[in-house]
């Protein structure tokens, strides 16, 4: 659902010039299919496998775009209300670290009802908060709209998306395996929950001043280099054992994901027209989307095989090749620092 739903839903935000509507019906669909997990297991129903799957194939069909049109709000709402993309999503890093630390506590997963009903409870709140965005506002004119295929027709755009796609699978490597790597180094579970917070905190402050760090830099030249500071993490991850300077390492997710992130939303925020915004993120979630496919079918194996060591030096030779082609593409295009499209040489 990953490589598809995001493009889909793209592509009909942009060709029907919807936003709010569309990100409030995502909301719906995820809590229409988290609410039915939660009933049935407060009621002791067996759903078996393929119940399971069908609820977990209608969650990642409309909570993926409910990610993606909640980016594209945001990125085409900020400027009028005075602030920027980054200072707006630091608040799903914030809540990302809100929700470990309460669901650690809170949530007993022993329970067949607690993780479904938790979700249930949060979605319904992001519902509440998409029914509260105004609508009809600031839409791109329909006559504007660049298809897929005109996108994906753009050489650096392709380059651009490959990178994403490297840099991806090579972050999965960290989110399936990094609290594994601790434990098996010896780190105290309560000192793993503080590692992922400081890396998650540090996530936090690039976002709130990513705006500034625009004006002083290209965006595809900062897309490079924070792909290349992540390659330097892993690879730091690979050799390090001590605990302490683990956790000294953590604030470099800042760079390795904060920056990364933001880097590749402004790169298509500002590469193509508003009317072609939600087309082109989806493409973005798309790459990265198999990006962590495969991620998780290849460090689940490299893991079991060879431990954290192996699956962090790999992850860091994925990283130097996403890190590779995102200078080529800063040697390609121009994205100019305040707004516009991009140049390409």
């Amino acid at each position: 659902m990953g490589l598809f739903a995001p493009t889909a839903f793209g592509m009909v935000a942009d060709a029907l010039a919807l936003r709010t509507g569309l990100l409030q019906f995502a909301c719906v669909g995820t809590l229409v299919a988290f609410s039915a997990l939660t009933i049935a297991a407060g009621f002791g129903a067996a759903l078996g496998v393929g119940g399971l799957f069908l609820a977990a194939v209608a969650i990642a069909l409309f909570r993926t775009p409910m990610l993606l049109m909640a980016d594209v709000v945001a990125l085409e709402r900020a400027p009028g209300v005075g602030t920027t993309y980054g200072r707006l999503r630091l608040w799903g890093s914030l809540g990302f670290l809100a929700s470990a630390l309460v669901a650690g506590c809170a949530v007993d997963p022993r329970r067949a009802v607690a993780v479904p009903l938790a979700c249930t409870v949060a979605v319904a709140a992001a519902l509440i908060a998409a029914l509260g965005l105004p609508r009809g506002a600031h839409l791109p004119a329909r006559q504007e709209h660049r298809g897929l295929s005109h996108l994906l027709a753009e050489s650096d755009f392709r380059l651009f998306l490959f990178a994403a796609f490297l840099g991806n699978c090579a972050q999965a490597a960290y989110d399936q395996c990094f609290s594994l790597h601790l434990f098996d180094l010896g780190v105290p579970r309560p000192l793993v929950g503080v590692a992922w917070a400081l890396g998650t905190g540090a996530e936090v402050g690039i976002m709130a001043c990513s705006a500034s760090l625009f004006r002083v830099a290209p965006v595809s030249a900062l897309f490079a280099f924070a792909l290349f500071g992540g390659a330097c993490r892993w690879a730091l991850l690979a050799v390090v054992r001590s605990t302490p300077i683990l956790l000294a390492l953590q604030p470099l997710h800042a760079v390795s994901f904060g920056l990364v992130w933001v880097a590749e939303v402004a790169y298509t925020s500002r590469r193509f027209p508003p009317s072609s915004l939600a087309t082109a993120q989806g493409l973005l979630a798309t790459a990265m989307g198999a990006g962590s496919v495969l991620g998780m079918l290849v460090w689940g194996p490299v893991y079991t095989r060879w431990g954290g060591s192996f699956v962090f030096a790999g992850a860091a030779c994925f990283a130097v090749c996403a890190s590779a082609s995102a200078f080529a593409l800063d040697r390609k295009v121009r994205v100019p620092v305040e707004s516009g499209t991009a140049i390409v040489e």
